[in-house]
């Protein structure tokens, strides 16, 4: 698809730009850049081998394409070409956005070209419409992917002329999410440098991810239909944004109808995207060009003059002091705290998970149906708060099976060369940073809330379901093989196989929530049951402690 599209773009570059570039070289560099893209690996796909044919980018361009499809069904679910417009123009301008900011920004943020290209007979007018048809093939197949399901669909349900039109408009929406990414990024970088800007890229990555995971489950049971089309009003902010022009302007050929509010909207919907599409390559992008280069040029001229004994200690360092026993769970400690806040590769797979209690949550109390007002005045006399106990395990234990990989295990042999006879430490001191970091703050909102409902009547529960679930941690982690933390090479087939595991997880959670539930009416067995399950997390913490380099799997 992508040389097809290549070779539109090339045609029109030939009509509109006819002085300075050569063609021959335009042509092999962005045939390049687009084979360069097809080996690229996106977003989720990242931790994934693939094999040397694979082509991760129609992978993802078909997943877009099932996400339009699921938004493109708004036309016949609302059947309001307003609403439904509405919606779509939204998802494309922030689906755009959100792409071009997440899996495209190792373009717009590289400056390798003037390095590798320059040099050769290549005339920097020439790169620079290359660097614009690469930019424009990706956008083209990103827009067709995204929209082609809406489009179809309003030219059955709404004609011809207004789906001609939406062609029109969603090709403008995608020029004013262009516009919004580089306006974003030039901001960024006003006040910051490439490296903030590429960390603030990881995060949308995150978001993005936690979007998808947690949003299909949670937006379809926030919004009522029904009373969406019953109520619907534009608001005058409403003439303000993008996907509302769009809309007015395919209800206005719907209906001919060209009074002062849509022939404004038809204005707004066609000059001003065009108008900061042309801003953007006139001043924006030259402008965001020189201030990554001059960052470039700087980068790492600034260096830190504190002394290493001068400086403070971390949040790690002060934590593992006096939780840890020795130097060596000490060492595993800071080691998993503080890679599992650098390393984007282990915030894209586990954050989602831990973003799943939202999912859960509302998959229990929505579930029945009816409205939230009943659901919150009957919550105080139901024994829902033992969701809130258990929940957090669910999601916090996949963090022992993510933390295991890293891109650099190659740096794992530095644990062989250490004088440790107990890696086992290593271990219990990287369990206690991830149960630390993660479970326990979960549990603490959730115990917040849970009080702010239930009351005092429920601290003897969670009192106990804490030590559950540090045991249900700990028994996970000793289950199976052991690793070291971030000793392996990321493998989809490894990272994949771990159904037995949930399974058994599940049986586990199961299992303590029907124990518990049981003992709800007798207080004083609860009580008893705490020092059980204390003693029981305290076995577990030393069997993990004392194995051995035998009992390591590398």
């Amino acid at each position: 698809m992508d040389k097809w599209i290549l070779k539109l773009v090339l045609f029109c570059c030939r009509l509109l730009v006819r002085q300075g570039v050569d063609f021959e070289r335009l042509k092999i560099i962005a045939e390049t850049k687009l084979i360069m893209d097809r080996r690229r690996v996106y977003l989720n796909w990242r931790q994934r081998q693939q094999r040397e044919n694979s082509n991760p980018l129609m992978v993802t361009l078909i997943v877009y394409a099932f996400l339009g499809l699921y938004a493109g069904f708004m036309v016949f679910v609302t059947r309001s070409l307003v609403i439904s417009a509405i919606i779509i123009h939204a998802y494309i301008l922030f689906m755009m956005t959100m792409t071009m900011i997440t899996d495209f920004s190792s373009v717009l943020l590289d400056t390798a070209d003037n390095q590798i290209i320059l040099p050769k007979p290549v005339n920097s007018k020439t790169l620079f419409v290359a660097r614009l048809v690469h930019i424009l093939v990706y956008l083209l197949q990103f827009t067709l992917a995204l929209s082609i399901f809406p489009v179809v669909f309003l030219f059955i349900a709404y004609g011809f002329l207004v789906g001609i039109t939406s062609i029109a408009t969603v090709l403008l929406t995608v020029a004013f999410a262009v516009f919004i990414t580089y306006l974003l990024y030039a901001a960024i970088l006003r006040f910051s440098n490439e490296q903030k800007v590429r960390d603030i890229v990881g995060y949308f990555q995150i978001f993005m991810t936690i979007f998808f995971a947690v949003g299909l489950q949670v937006l379809p049971r926030l919004v009522n239909f029904g009373n969406l089309l019953d109520n619907f009003q534009l608001q005058a902010y409403s003439y303000f944004l993008p996907p509302v022009w769009m809309a007015l302007t395919l209800e206005s050929v719907q209906q001919f109808n060209f009074d002062s509010i849509h022939s404004l909207m038809i204005a707004c919907a066609l000059l001003l995207p065009l108008f900061t599409f042309w801003l953007m390559i006139k001043y924006l992008a030259p402008s965001f060009a020189r201030k990554l280069a001059a960052l470039n040029n700087d980068a790492g001229t600034k260096k830190s003059g504190i002394p290493y004994t001068q400086r403070r200690k971390s949040i790690s360092e002060k934590l593992s002091s006096f939780l840890c026993r020795s130097k060596s769970e000490s060492a595993g400690f800071e080691t998993v705290w503080k890679i599992t806040g650098r390393d984007k590769g282990f915030k894209i797979q586990f954050y989602p998970s831990l973003a799943y209690m939202l999912v859960f949550i509302f998959i229990f109390v929505f579930k029945s149906g009816r409205d939230v007002n009943t659901l919150w005045e009957n919550l105080p006399g139901s024994r829902m708060f033992l969701f809130f106990i258990y929940l957090p395990m669910l999601s916090i234990t996949s963090a022992i099976t993510f933390v295991s990989y890293n891109e650099n295990f190659q740096a794992s042999w530095v644990y062989q060369s250490t004088p440790v006879g107990r890696p086992g430490q290593i271990i219990i001191g990287g369990l206690k940073a991830l149960f630390l970091k993660f479970f326990i703050p979960a549990y603490l909102i959730l115990f917040a809330f849970a009080f702010y409902v239930w009351g005092t009547d429920i601290l003897d529960d969670f009192a106990l379901g804490f030590f559950n679930n540090l045991a249900i941690f700990l028994l996970i982690a000793s289950l199976g093989d052991h690793y070291l933390p971030f000793s392996r090479q990321p493998n989809v087939k490894q990272q994949s196989g771990r159904f037995a595991q949930v399974i058994l997880q599940l049986l586990v959670i199961a299992a303590l929530v029907g124990l518990h539930y049981l003992l709800l009416t007798n207080d004083w067995m609860i009580y008893s049951l705490i020092p059980v399950s204390a003693t029981g997390c305290f076995l577990l913490l030393r069997t993990i402690r004392n194995l051995r380099w035998v009992e390591i799997s590398f």
